[in-house]
């Protein structure tokens, strides 16, 4: 039996696994994006020291391994404060935490790297401040961050294989219990690195194309 033919016959259990594992990458994504932004506006509202201690904060986080974190929500954190949350959760906090910390400094480089010469244009010629931070710094920040976004976001997809060491139904999980029932691991993995391919291959691939089509280096500022 073919990696294809594998696909095609477990197709249902395979569907229920990647649309688990895209629920958590669209939330963790949202979630984190929105959640990211705030993160710099209040760097911007309460001054350097706020985003030194944040950034330390994200670098110790960065420094430990998703599974470490994951295994220690889901374990010692829940005994710690005498709760037991559905895996499923515990993943999606873990993957948002991740995603949240990685998306905030994306958009505080994009920020950093704004070529300030069109902003003071924008406001020599009477916008005003909303209408600067709408037309002019909004598209340009979105262009610079949107590709290192996107690889973050593949990260993430990558990074939930993980939730299936804690039970959760996302689609290597699924690939396993198939496998226990079949034993073909060979042929199992590969139909999963094929789905991986078509799903994180093609997000890559597009990060790339809009990387090559819109980035510019604005290093005059």
């Amino acid at each position: 039996m073919s990696a294809f033919e594998v696909l095609w016959r477990y197709r249902q259990a395979f569907l229920a696994g990647m649309l688990t594992t895209a629920e958590l990458l669209v939330i963790s994504a949202i979630t984190s994006t929105i959640a990211a932004i705030a993160l710099e506006w209040l760097c911007g509202a309460a001054g350097q020291s706020f985003r030194r201690k944040l950034d330390g904060l994200a670098f110790g986080i960065a420094a430990i391994p998703a599974l470490v974190l994951l295994f220690w929500f889901h374990y010692p954190a829940q005994a710690i404060i005498g709760v037991a949350v559905e895996p499923f959760w515990t993943a999606l906090f873990t993957l948002t935490l991740l995603n949240t910390l990685a998306v905030y400094r994306i958009v505080a480089d994009a920020l950093r790297d704004l070529p300030q010469q069109f902003v003071s244009t924008g406001l020599v010629c009477g916008l005003s401040e909303w209408q600067v931070a709408r037309f002019i710094k909004a598209p340009l920040v979105v262009r610079a961050a949107l590709p290192r976004w996107i690889d973050q976001q593949v990260v993430i997809l990558q990074t939930s294989v993980f939730a299936s060491l804690i039970s959760v139904e996302e689609t290597f999980r699924v690939a396993q219990r198939i496998n226990s029932r079949v034993y073909e691991p060979v042929t199992i993995y590969t139909a999963v690195a094929i789905l991986f391919l078509l799903t994180a291959g093609t997000a890559m691939y597009g990060a790339r194309q809009l990387r090559r089509k819109y980035y510019r280096d604005f290093s005059e500022r």
